[in-house]
């Protein structure tokens, strides 16, 4: 199947934020080459009846509530009740930064423990090879340097980590056709990936421990492919994406049962589907190839008494339902500049808790502390009957972030 070189099959277009309501979920309008692609994926998929894809997974009994009298909750009961959107007052917060500012904070505090000086509630541990700010990353050691700001990860990416801070680019394609059985595995065993997650165990306290692990399934599938050609692939190869989509979701599987094997008392996975303007693909395509694929993942972690939180940037408005339905109990960043926070947070009520929500676009970088201190309040007053709220930014605060914002953020989220 040849597409045209200009055919954005990915980009899946809608109107702007004040033209919809995402509690009754009107259609929103799709280009044409997005309508294409779509027609082109459904002609190609085998007819009604014949899969097996499951999207509700089953449903681990949740721990045993504590005691509302209890004159003192620890930090980790705070999080898990907020977990099954029971009320919490002052809501658990969580506060992520870059290295940079995590360096500035150090100074401001005059420690290099920030997460102490801060009172984070949740201690985060990275089981992934690569990550953004790259703190508490057990598997570091599975990224091998590649030359100048390269390093080669366990799938054989290499990555362009020379801008700082973040996760990277990738600059190879380790799979030029839609093959899985071309694809490499690693093991999810190997013991590089779990050295000195035990020592970070044990330093959690009374906080909430959440094991991280990046790009279990989309993601990783377009580090591998390519972005255009994984979407491409996605409209015209639907049935070798599927086998490409199991093997991925097998190795995270096997991730899944080593934090459990170690112990964690949740699982948080980052893989992003939609930009500022909405999804990259349709929402059927998220619910052939990603959806039951998610939900057999989340339903080991809830079968090994975890948690499930999960990370999607952008505007994924249509899939939040289905989201859920998966098996998503607590969805990240909640980012207020492409979705109406309070629309959805009462569209959910009760029912899926939320991680983030305070603006890193706007309000953290070029606001003034009392705009913080505002935004912290409102999202918070939110939840305060409900609860189902961890109080965080959007995502880590970046080295632009004027130090008194932050200070300001801290302050509020302690109150």
């Amino acid at each position: 199947m040849h597409l045209a070189p200009d055919m954005e099959v990915g980009r899946y277009h809608m109107p702007r934020q004040r033209d919809y309501n995402p509690v009754t979920h009107p259609v929103r309008r799709r280009s044409i080459c997005a309508q294409d692609a779509e027609r082109l994926f459904l002609s190609r998929l085998p007819p009604a009846g014949t899969g097996n894809a499951e999207t509700e997974p089953d449903r681990a009994p949740g721990p045993a509530a504590a005691q509302q009298g209890d004159e003192e909750m620890t930090r980790r009961e705070a999080v898990r009740r907020t977990v099954r959107c029971e009320p919490v007052w002052p809501p658990p917060y969580n506060l992520d930064f870059t290295r940079p500012m995590r360096a500035r904070l150090a100074e401001h505090f005059g420690t290099d423990d920030v997460d102490a000086a801060v009172g984070n509630y949740i201690l985060q541990i990275n089981v992934g090879s690569n990550a953004g700010a790259e703190v508490n990353r057990v598997a570091a050691g599975l990224m091998r340097p590649a030359g100048p700001g390269l390093f080669l990860d366990e799938f054989g990416v290499v990555w362009d980590k020379s801008a700082g801070d973040d996760i990277g680019i990738p600059v190879n394609r380790v799979l030029t056709k839609p093959d899985p059985s071309a694809l490499v595995m690693p093991d999810p065993d190997d013991p590089e990936r779990w050295k000195g997650y035990e020592e970070l165990k044990a330093s959690a306290g009374d906080r909430y421990l959440l094991a991280c692990f990046s790009s279990p399934l989309f993601q990783r599938a377009w580090f591998l492919r390519g972005m255009a050609e994984l979407l491409a692939d996605m409209a015209a190869e639907p049935e070798p994406v599927g086998a490409f989509f199991d093997r991925l979701a097998d190795f995270t599987i096997g991730i899944v049962r080593g934090v459990a094997a170690r112990g964690a008392d949740g699982m948080f996975f980052y893989d992003d589907y939609a930009q500022q303007s909405g999804l990259l693909f349709s929402p059927a395509m998220f619910r052939h190839f990603l959806a039951p694929r998610l939900a057999r993942i989340f339903r080991e972690v809830r079968r090994a008494g975890m948690d499930v939180f999960f990370h999607c940037c952008g505007d994924c408005t249509l899939i939040l339902e289905d989201l859920r339905s998966a098996g998503v109990q607590v969805f990240n960043p909640f980012q207020p500049e492409v979705m109406d926070v309070a629309a959805v947070a009462e569209q959910f009520r009760g029912r899926m808790a939320f991680y983030g929500g305070i603006s890193t676009q706007k309000t953290l970088p070029f606001g003034t502390p009392e705009d913080v201190r505002r935004e912290a309040a409102r999202m918070r007053s939110l939840f305060r009957e409900s609860g189902g709220y961890i109080a965080a930014p959007a995502h880590a605060i970046q080295r632009d972030v004027p130090l008194e914002n932050v200070l300001a953020l801290i302050e509020s989220v302690r109150d």
